[in-house]
C-alpha cells in the first residue's frame, strides 16, 4: 500500500503555513491518495537549512510508513498536481500562478527545486539532502548531482550546438586577448560571436564570477558569462544609465550570441543561437564609444575595474554591423555555419552593413584577419588555435525527469542572484562549496546527508491536520 510524505521545511511564515495546510488538505480532500503531511521548523537563530529539514522529515515519513516523499516549500499551493507515486525521482514545479506579477520561478533544464517526488528507499540510496547549505541555495543542484552519482534513470534533451568556423582560438581565461581596431562610432548595430566557454570555475577572492567574452571598454559594452549559467549582453546610455539584457540559465555549449540596438526605435534585442531571449526599450541615447579605438575578446583593460575575469574557452567567430539586423538574418546567421557572413543567402541580406567580420581559421600566431571590407588586423595574445569538430548538430544533457504541474505562488522577499550578485551572501559560500567541492570530488556525500543529520528535537506534535516537529541545528 503506497503512501505520500509531504515534508515541508519551515521558519518564520505563518500566514504561508496557514494558506498551504489550508490548501494541501483541500486538494486530498477528493484524492484516494494516503498521506502523512509533516512540518519541519527550525526554532534556531542559524541560517535557514532547508536540506537539513528536509532529511529530519523524511526520516519522520519512514517511521509513519511512508513509501515516496514530496520534498514541498511552503510557499507553493496546488492548483493542478498529481502527486500519485513514481518509481524514479520526478520533479513538479514547472508551471506556476502569480497573482499582480509579483512572483516569478526560473525554471531551467536542469531545475530541481520547489516540489519533487521521491521514492523513500531511493531517497537513503543517495543519502538525501547535504546538510552543509545554509541559506538560499544549491541544495537542490547537490541532490540532482547524487542522482547522477549514483546512475538513476534520466530523461535527456538536446541542445543546438553549431560552430561557425572550423577552427577556433582558445582563451586561458588568464593572459588570453584579441585587439581588435574600432576606428568609428556605434549609433545602430549588432553584435554577433559564436563560442563555446570551459566549464565553470569559481573564484574565492571574487564575490560573483563573470567572465568577458567581449568587451568595449570604458562603461562597457559587451557580453559575458557568469556562474549563475547566463549569458548577459550590457551597453549604457549617455546618462551613465546600464541596460542589462540576459539569457535563460543554460547548461554550457557551443553557442551564438547575438545584441542588435537600434536607437531610432530606441529598442535593444538579445538573441542566443538565433532565438530572442531578452529585449528592452529605454529613453534617451546609447553610448556609441567614438573615443574607444578597441574592442577586446577576451582579457580587457578594465576587466581591473568590474571584477569581471578573462574568458575562458574556444571563440570562432565574431562580427560587428552597423545596422540593426531583423530577427530572420538573425535566424539565418546564428544557425547556418557554413556560409560566413560577406555574402547574401537565405534570409541574411544585409552584408553591405557588415564593418567588421573575424573567422578565426584567418588567424595566425599573432595576427587575425578582417574579412570584411576595412581588412583591418587584429592582434592575438596568449591564444592556441584549436581545430573544431562539426559532426554533432546538437549536444544531449540529463535532466531530471517532469510530471506538468501547476503551482500558485505566496509572495516573498526575492532570492537569487540580482544585479551581479547574490541577494544572501550565505549563497556565495554554497556555490564554492558545490563548484569547488562536490563537483571536484572533494566532498564524500556518502559522509553528509540524511545518515548524519544532526539535531536536536525541541518537539514532535501530532496535529490535527499534519505532524509538526521543532528542532535545533
Amino acid at each position: 500500500m503506497s503512501k505520500i510524505g509531504i515534508i515541508v521545511p519551515y521558519r518564520n511564515r505563518r500566514t504561508h503555513l496557514n494558506h498551504f495546510t489550508t490548501a494541501i488538505k483541500n486538494h486530498f480532500i477528493n484524492s484516494k491518495l494516503d498521506y502523512e503531511l509533516i512540518i519541519v521548523e527550525q526554532a534556531d537563530k542559524k541560517s535557514f537549512n532547508r536540506g537539513s529539514l528536509l532529511n529530519i522529515g523524511v526520516l519522520k515519513a519512514k517511521e509513519l510508513k511512508c513509501t515516496y516523499v514530496a520534498l514541498h516549500d511552503v510557499d507553493m499551493l496546488p492548483h493542478d498536481v498529481d502527486y500519485s507515486e513514481v518509481s524514479v525521482p520526478t520533479h513538479l514545479a514547472t508551471n506556476f500562478i502569480s497573482h499582480e506579477g509579483k512572483m516569478k520561478r526560473i525554471v531551467f533544464d536542469e531545475y530541481f527545486g520547489g516540489v519533487t517526488l521521491f521514492p523513500i528507499n531511493d531517497y537513503f540510496h543517495v543519502n538525501g539532502y547535504s546538510n552543509k547549505y545554509w541559506g538560499w541555495g544549491y541544495e537542490d543542484d547537490d541532490l540532482l548531482w547524487r542522482c547522477k552519482e549514483n546512475f538513476f534513470d534520466f530523461n535527456t534533451k538536446q541542445l543546438p550546438t553549431k560552430a561557425h568556423s572550423s577552427v577556433g582560438l582558445y582563451f586561458n581565461g588568464h593572459t588570453s586577448q584579441v585587439t581588435i581596431p574600432k576606428p568609428f562610432k556605434l549609433k545602430n548595430y549588432t553584435l554577433f560571436c559564436s563560442f563555446n566557454p570551459a566549464e565553470i570555475e569559481c573564484n574565492e577572492g571574487y564575490m560573483f564570477d563573470e567572465y568577458n567574452i567581449l568587451s568595449i571598454p570604458g562603461m562597457d559594452t559587451g557580453f559575458t558569462f557568469n556562474s549563475y549559467k547566463r549569458y548577459k549582453f550590457e551597453t549604457w546610455t549617455a546618462d551613465k544609465q546600464c541596460i542589462s539584457l540576459k539569457s535563460n540559465i543554460t547548461t554550457p555549449k557551443q553557442t551564438t550570441l547575438c545584441a542588435t540596438v537600434n536607437q531610432d526605435e530606441q529598442i535593444i534585442k538579445f538573441y542566443q543561437d538565433g532565438e530572442l531571449v531578452d529585449e528592452v526599450e529605454y529613453d534617451g541615447r546609447v553610448l556609441h564609444y567614438l573615443n574607444e579605438k578597441f574592442i577586446y575578446l577576451g582579457d580587457s583593460p578594465s576587466l581591473q575595474y568590474n571584477q569581471r575575469r578573462p574568458f575562458k574557452g574556444t571563440i570562432d567567430y565574431f562580427a560587428l554591423f552597423n545596422h540593426s539586423l531583423e530577427e530572420a538574418q538573425i535566424k539565418e546567421i546564428s544557425k547556418n555555419e557554413g556560409m560566413g557572413l560577406i555574402e547574401s543567402y537565405g534570409d541574411y541580406i544585409a552584408p553591405h552593413t557588415l564593418e567588421m567580420c573575424y573567422d578565426m581559421k584567418n588567424s595566425t600566431f599573432s595576427e587575425l584577419y578582417d574579412t570584411s571590407h576595412r581588412r583591418e588586423i587584429a592582434e592575438i595574445k596568449d591564444c592556441d588555435r584549436h581545430q573544431i569538430n562539426q559532426v554533432n548538430e546538437f549536444v544531449e544533457i540529463p535532466i531530471p525527469w517532469r510530471r506538468e504541474s501547476t503551482f500558485e505562488l505566496l509572495y516573498h522577499k526575492e532570492n537569487g542572484f540580482y544585479e551581479n550578485k547574490w541577494t544572501w551572501t550565505e549563497t556565495r559560500k554554497n556555490q564554492l562549496h558545490f563548484y569547488n567541492k562536490v563537483l571536484k570530488g572533494k566532498s564524500d556525500y556518502k559522509r553528509d546527508g540524511i545518515d548524519n543529520v544532526r539535531y536536536d528535537l525541541l518537539s514532535d506534535t501530532k496535529m490535527d491536520d499534519y505532524h509538526f516537529i521543532s528542532v535545533e541545528l
